[in-house]
């Protein structure tokens, strides 16, 4: 079906004119997930199911900005009723889901149709997303690559045309950088734009953010319009956003150009030229690029982190524990996740403030530079896709974070201050593959970000269309 081909905007509008019918809509998508996702394996689960009941109970005509969509679900914070939640892990096959999130609950409200669950590395403490439990997602551009994480199985559901979107989820780049690899369109909100809740409360102490990765900025500005706005009991309530689709930000920025590594790892020329290719545009634009240099405070982004996620980690595994058994040992946790575990169980409350109170300082110090500019603009990561296998969790926790952040420098930053940051896809390089950049602002000027986006995606057709093609030869033509 050639609508799964193109954009949310388009399928949707085609099902509420009556032109296509929903339910084709769906059994094409799992058609498609069938004949694509055999040497990818970026689906874990499929279910048209609970679709088609929700289809009937309509009387078949869903309505909504989001009427038809077919949609998958990362398999790692999101719950929703009749799809199990393994988080990647050994440890939580089985485990039923609590309900369905707001988040999610918004979205099916709004049209949308949850088909199944996507990949995700072991509790999403990798940039690659290759877990024990449901083996590596394969790049569609090479399929010897990694495709990213956490959210690698989103973005090759999306790259490989198999859904026009994904629900995917970002605590340190696990939106931007899989998008980045696969050549799509990742958007991390600021930080409580998008409800957690329920069922999650403050997961990494504020780190963790829930969006989707999409083809088009339009698209992703519509499902947050959908998504967004204030919900009871959530930690860091914001307002919802609603974008017009308007390219024009209201007035001339600041556009700071940061190419360097905050430790002096190196970053790859072509990525660096990308990030220099849309400055020129940016500046051709009317808007002021001045050079940033390197962030010193991300540098230290790794430890700060680490040692915030272990005590979150180590209570959500005790709690899956409880709930099914098991033990969490070397037969159910990858080593690195395991370590980190270990790490949280053996912090004290006083340890686990002490890391909080690192963050927030942590933050303060990042926002200082983000004061002199409107957007920081950047690649998104500092070099291509590594071989699967590369980034290996059979070490410890803290080797294996210290080559996540020397790959991917840039997007750590805006989980911890919350802003906003988008992935853009912006040409290949010399293996062909594709190349992310990445623009970022202060939390809440989520509009700025995403018309920012959308003038560059118009410059630039030939950015990134999926469409059909065997895994390997590359779906569509990034540029």
């Amino acid at each position: 079906m050639e609508l799964l081909d193109g954009s949310i905007i388009e399928l949707t509008a085609a099902v509420r004119s009556g032109r296509v019918h929903a339910r084709e809509v769906v059994e094409a998508a799992v058609r498609r997930i069938e004949e694509r996702d055999a040497g990818l394996n970026a689906v874990v689960a499929v279910d048209s199911g609970p679709a088609l009941r929700r289809l009937a109970a309509a009387g078949g005509r869903p309505v909504g900005p989001l009427a038809g969509l077919p949609y998958l679900v990362k398999d790692l914070h999101a719950e929703v009723a009749g799809f199990p939640l393994t988080r990647g892990s050994r440890l939580a096959v089985g485990l039923a889901p609590a309900g369905t999130s707001t988040l999610l609950r918004r979205l099916e409200q709004a049209g949308a149709l949850i088909i199944g669950r996507t990949n995700s590395p072991e509790f999403g403490l990798n940039i690659t997303t290759e877990p024990v439990l449901h083996g590596p997602t394969r790049n569609p551009w090479r399929p010897d690559r990694s495709a990213g994480g956490s959210s690698g199985g989103a973005a090759v559901a999306v790259a490989a045309g198999m859904v026009p979107a994904a629900h995917a989820s970002d605590s340190g780049g696990s939106i931007r950088i899989p998008s980045a690899w696969c050549g799509v369109i990742g958007f991390k909100p600021t930080r409580g734009r998008n409800p957690a809740g329920p069922y999650r409360v403050d997961d990494w102490s504020g780190l963790s953010h829930e969006h989707a990765i999409t083809r088009t900025v339009a698209d992703s500005a519509l499902l947050l319009a959908v998504s967004s706005g204030l919900a009871a009991g959530e930690p860091y309530p914001v307002d919802g956003v609603q974008w017009t689709g308007s390219t024009d930000p209201g007035r001339v920025l600041r556009v700071g150009l940061l190419t360097e590594a905050p430790d002096g790892t190196p970053v790859h020329p072509a990525y660096r030229a990308a990030a220099e290719s849309v400055a020129a545009e940016l500046a051709a634009a009317g808007h002021r690029v001045v050079p940033v240099g390197p962030v010193e405070p991300a540098g230290r982004l790794g430890p700060v982190l680490g040692a915030v996620i272990a005590g979150h980690l180590a209570t959500a595994v005790d709690d899956i524990c409880a709930a099914t058994g098991r033990y969490a040992g070397p037969d159910t946790l990858e080593p690195a996740v395991l370590d980190l575990v270990e790490q949280g169980r053996r912090a004290d409350a006083r340890t686990q403030v002490r890391a909080t109170m690192a963050l927030r300082r942590l933050a303060g110090e990042l926002a200082a530079v983000l004061d002199g500019v409107d957007l920081l603009l950047s690649p998104t990561t500092a070099r291509a896709a590594p071989p699967l296998g590369q980034l290996h969790t059979d070490r410890p926790a803290g080797e294996l974070f210290r080559e996540i952040f020397a790959i991917s420098p840039f997007v750590g930053m805006f989980n911890v201050t919350g802003g906003p940051a988008i992935s853009l896809p912006w040409g290949r390089d010399d293996a062909g593959m594709p190349i992310g950049v990445q623009l970022g602002a202060r939390p809440g000027d989520d509009r700025t970000v995403l018309a920012v986006a959308a003038a560059l995606e118009a410059t630039r057709p030939d950015l990134v269309r999926p469409g059909p093609g065997p895994a390997g030869t590359g779906h569509g033509d990034p540029a």
